[in-house]
């Protein structure tokens, strides 16, 4: 009887410590402190190197017109979206392909793109998800008759007007223009236009050391943004003598000379069904973000540039700004790549996968103002381009900075202020047009 009693009590035990380890199975939630530290270590992002998608999308122009004269506003950049974002709402389509001529007695305010964007990057911008546009968008109006409209022009020629819906009082500082800074319309190949200064603004010839000595050290950097934690990686030495950092499926050449280097993977990295262009920011936000804290503060700023294809392949590229000027590098076969600008951040990928990275690592260790500069009048530089008969072969015209890196007994970059002209698909110093092979 006692035996059976405890073969019973034996057997009550067994049944509720079960029950228990069922219910604490069902209940359990792992704590994610220990992998979101990993996550972090691995990562290792600093965040005074890292962008948000809508800050690296610039219109270069701002230009207020009332069919006479034209003057840069006061509010430029992205910041006059991001004012028209937080004071009105997108309404409702009222035109659309058949936008009639803005009569000369209005005003209206034109911004300008370096290069077409999509919708969705608009959208970033505005703080909106209404702009339905399949086309590239290469230019923006803010008009004012019968009330504000925000006009998008497409790259194929077509509009898009959207009542804009709240503080009409906005208007006033967001229609305000410097008539310090009038602008000259110049007309373009292809019947298209663009706006330049009518005064050519004085510009400083600007010289940076780039010292690589400086902790952390160039390949302590790439390896921190591409091979944390990661004991496969070796250091290598390539054909080229380049320094090449490896874990068997992913590659970093660093060149040196340059200071610049080139990352390509066969390793998944995206976790989206489709890269796009927030994809690709996030990507370099995590992998060692864009520029340090020191070179921001010289004035230097990336900006969205382009994305091109070529077959499957994507190219998305970033380029380097000035003081709100463009800077174009020297240009040439380096980092496995026939034509690399050193002005630019290139990131190549496929439909959902990145591949490639390639980059400048510069570091504005000591910013020094040589010399100020005038530059040529935009007359001049017509009447130039019409002796050499290249005036009817532009395609863009704007100011801005050539790069050249230089290594004597010191490493530096030099930026030397000049026009641009963009011919067959290219930005060519003005003093060089005509004369490139």
């Amino acid at each position: 009887m006692i035996k059976q009693r405890l073969k019973s009590i034996a057997l009550i035990l067994l049944v509720s410590g079960s029950i228990v380890q069922t219910a604490m199975l069902w209940t359990y939630h792992p704590s994610s402190e220990s992998i979101e530290q990993e996550q972090v270590s691995f990562n290792e992002i600093d965040a005074s190197k890292t962008v948000e998608g809508n800050q690296l999308v610039n219109p270069e122009l701002v230009v207020y017109s009332n069919g006479e004269k034209a003057y840069q506003t006061q509010i430029i950049g992205r910041t006059i979206l991001n004012r028209i974002g937080a004071s009105f709402d997108i309404g409702v389509l009222v035109l659309t392909d058949k936008a009639s001529n803005i009569p000369v007695s209005k005003r209206n305010v034109e911004m300008i793109f370096p290069t077409p964007i999509s919708a969705k990057m608009l959208e970033e911008l505005l703080g909106e998800k209404q702009i339905a546009m399949s086309e590239p968008i290469k230019r923006l109006y803010l008009l004012d008759y019968d009330g504000p409209i925000l006009r998008l022009e497409s790259t194929n020629g077509r509009f898009k007007d959207f009542k804009l819906i709240g503080d009409d009082s906005v208007l006033k500082r967001l229609f305000a223009y410097d008539k310090k800074k009038p602008m000259t319309k110049v007309e373009l190949k292809g019947g298209d236009y663009t706006y330049v200064p009518s005064i050519a603004p004085k510009l400083e010839e600007v010289f940076v050391y780039d010292d690589i000595s400086e902790n952390p050290k160039p390949l302590s950097r790439i390896e921190s943004a591409f091979f944390t934690e990661n004991s496969n990686v070796q250091q290598i030495k390539s054909r080229d003598d380049l320094d090449v950092l490896t874990d068997g499926v992913s590659v970093s050449t660093y060149d040196r000379d340059y200071n610049a280097f080139r990352f390509n993977t066969l390793s998944p990295n995206t976790q989206t069904s489709s890269v796009d262009y927030s994809t690709v920011v996030s990507y370099i936000n995590i992998h060692g973000g864009w520029l340090d804290p020191v070179t921001q503060r010289s004035g230097f700023r990336y900006y969205f540039d382009q994305m091109s294809k070529v077959g499957e392949e994507q190219t998305a590229t970033f380029r380097l700004y000035l003081n709100r000027y463009p800077v174009f590098g020297e240009a040439g076969p380096l980092l496995e790549q026939p034509d690399f600008d050193l002005a630019t951040i290139k990131v190549t990928f496929e439909e959902n996968q990145i591949r490639a990275l390639s980059r400048s690592m510069l570091r504005a260790d000591r910013k020094l103002l040589l010399r100020e500069t005038t530059l040529p009048s935009i007359e001049e530089v017509e009447q130039q381009l019409e002796a050499k008969g290249l005036r009817n072969e532009m395609t863009g015209i704007r100011m801005g900075y050539e790069m050249t890196y230089e290594i004597d007994t010191s490493r530096y970059a030099l930026f030397k202020p000049t026009w641009f002209m963009k011919r067959s698909g290219k930005w060519i110093p003005f003093e060089t047009v005509g004369k490139e092979g």
